[in-house]
């Protein structure tokens, strides 16, 4: 078994992998524990004994700077991007694609047989969404923003192609012309809060619409804690039909990159 942890800029995630089967997977937000002392928590919560670990894989912000002094299994530092991208990119079960992963900001990653590369990326992610929804609705969790969102309709808020003329066959009436800009005075919490994550959700699958034409790439794969929600689903529904891509999230797509540390790990220990 090895065990993948993810050092994100707000959150860690830790992903117990055996024989590509994700067996347990937590994520602590705010948690500026050491990494160390965040395994052993995990190990003890999931009832895993430490002579089970074959390796340990670490990922992320600074997580070099992390000591594993005393812990019995080996412990190799990979690389966020091939960690993003091994995650992703296997997780969807694809070969090619553009990995897109939301986190604080969002990177994408170019995967491409086995190999990957950063292509870009933007500092727009869940930490603009934890930002916004402390400003805006007085909400210190991100769960409590889309719990809110989920109950608004965001057609209120934003300017849709449907708003200015009849649309197109590449055009779509619901199709967002200008995000917040519409604005109504009828509008609720909820459709703001509705309209503020589609915002975030949008900017990412545009970025990987683009990235996918330069690179001449059809599938798209989203991680990333935000991407298991169902906002995110209808979200990247519509971009599928939208530019005629593969937007793809994957079963365990919140884990995506600490699951693909501890799988690089493994290949890398052969």
């Amino acid at each position: 078994m090895i065990i993948g942890i993810d050092k994100g800029a707000s959150a860690v995630k830790l992903a117990a992998v055996e024989k590509n089967k994700v067996l347990f997977q937590k994520t602590m937000v705010e948690d500026k524990r050491p990494a160390k002392e965040l395994y052993y928590e995990f190990l003890m919560e999931n009832v895993i004994a430490e002579s089970q670990i074959e390796r340990i894989a670490v990922t992320g912000v600074g997580a070099e700077g992390d000591t594993f002094e005393g812990v019995a299994a080996p412990v190799l530092f990979v690389p966020e991007i091939e960690a993003t991208g091994e995650g992703g990119a296997s997780l969807a079960h694809q070969r090619s694609a553009i990995v897109v992963s939301i986190g604080t900001g969002t990177s994408l990653v170019l995967a491409r047989m086995g190999r990957y590369r950063h292509i870009g990326g933007s500092g727009v992610g869940s930490g603009t969404l934890r930002g916004l929804s402390q400003k805006l609705f007085g909400l210190d969790d991100v769960r409590s923003l889309f719990q809110l969102a989920s109950k608004g309709n965001r057609l209120t808020v934003d300017l849709t192609v449907g708003d200015l003329f009849s649309g197109t066959y590449t055009l779509p009436l619901d199709l967002t012309a200008s995000n917040l800009a519409k604005a109504s005075l009828e509008a609720t919490e909820a459709d703001w809060a509705k309209a503020v994550v589609n915002t975030v959700l949008e900017v990412a699958g545009s970025h990987a619409a683009l990235a996918c034409n330069a690179f001449g790439v059809q599938n798209v794969v989203i991680t990333g804690g935000v991407s298991q929600t169902k906002i995110a689903r209808d979200v990247y529904d519509n971009f599928s039909r939208l530019y005629h891509l593969n937007y793809i999230i994957p079963e365990h797509s919140g884990y995506a990159t600490a699951i693909g540390a501890a799988r690089r790990a493994a290949k890398m220990s052969k």
